[in-house]
């Protein structure tokens, strides 16, 4: 790849660079191209000084190439652009109330009404909860808006845990997700918190580190990083790291930004909301989800009008911890 690269740039004289199709997926080898071609190599190379830029889509893969299709056709047939995509959401729409009131219908299933993100308000509460919860180092599943489209959670289907437990990728693997003890568990992060723990490559800077929106580009972490989020650092030292925006994602941003007020770091473990199957679509399937895991204390399903509703495991399967938490939180907030 990087001989292929080096080619091109000679050739082109080019300085920015779009990677797709599935190699584009590697997340640990974009990383490289970006530290390969660095400013030095430029001045060597006798062009004009300036660092390689990097750009890889949202969707690379496959999935991406007929997004790209119906995008061209609809250019062609004189479709006026919308507005700016600044995400990868496209699958389907947000769930109904009513599809998820069904899929707690379940016996074997509790649930409960938690907030409502409608509001400023409302959403910074219920994001309040959910930090709540992870400091006390358990694991909830967040289930909200449309799917993300590719082979990876950014927020809309994920599993989130704290990134200072360095017990939790252990954990999370053996008793959530049922894989390899080995399995790495990827950093969500702020900005402001991506700069402070991680390496960000110029080559990535435009649109304040845009390129790291996407888990399709790795970074290396800082000296600090591993003693602070031992969860998220992968044995190389780097995280597959996923900056989330406020106007992009304010629920999870405000989970974050909570997250740093009650762990002190504002970064999550994430990983996707599946377990020995495919990423949840429906209620329905965020439900079964839920059923095949041991150690997911909770999943938290965001309707389309903004409700917010819990389930967790009934009867002999119930640990109390979700609720027990839950009384713990409400009585913080109101003094009681």
């Amino acid at each position: 790849m990087i001989h292929v690269v080096d080619h091109l740039l000679r050739l082109t004289g080019a300085s920015r660079l779009v990677l797709t199709g599935g190699v584009a997926l590697n997340a640990v080898g974009n990383m490289r191209l970006l530290e390969h071609f660095d400013e030095t190599w430029f001045a060597k190379a006798q062009q004009r000084r300036a660092r390689l830029h990097l750009w890889v889509p949202p969707v690379p893969g496959d999935p991406g190439v007929t997004i790209g299709a119906a995008w061209l056709f609809a250019h062609l047939a004189g479709a006026p652009r919308g507005a700016p995509m600044t995400h990868a959401f496209y699958c389907g729409s947000p769930p109904e109330r009513q599809d998820i009131a069904t899929a707690l219908e379940a016996d074997d299933i509790a649930s409960t009404g938690v907030g409502d993100i409608a509001t400023p308000d409302g959403r910074d509460a219920v994001a309040d909860l959910m930090a709540f919860l992870v400091a006390q180092n358990g694991v909830i599943a967040l289930y909200q808006g449309a799917a993300e489209t590719g082979p990876r959670a950014l927020g809309h289907r994920s599993i989130l845990a704290n990134p200072c437990d360095p017990e939790v990728r252990e954990r999370l693997n053996e008793r959530v997700k049922y894989r390899e003890a080995i399995r790495p568990l990827a950093p969500m992060t702020t900005l402001d918190a991506a700069r402070e723990y991680f390496d960000l490559q110029e080559g990535a800077s435009d649109a304040e580190y845009n390129a790291y929106n996407y888990m399709v580009l790795t970074a290396r972490s800082k000296p600090h990083a591993r003693e602070k989020i031992p969860a998220v650092i992968h044995a190389d030292g780097t995280g597959r790291i996923q900056i989330v925006r406020a106007q992009d994602d304010p629920l999870t941003y405000a989970y974050l930004k909570a997250l740093g007020r009650h762990i002190g770091v504002e970064i999550s473990v994430n990983t996707s909301f599946n377990v020995a199957g495919p990423i949840a679509q429906t209620p329905a399937q965020a439900i079964d989800t839920l059923r095949r895991s041991k150690g997911l204390d909770v999943v938290l399903l965001v309707a389309d009008d903004g409700a917010v509703f819990a389930a967790w495991h009934a009867g002999n399967r119930d640990s109390g911890r979700f609720t027990g938490w839950l009384s713990e939180w409400k009585m913080a907030r109101t003094g009681g």
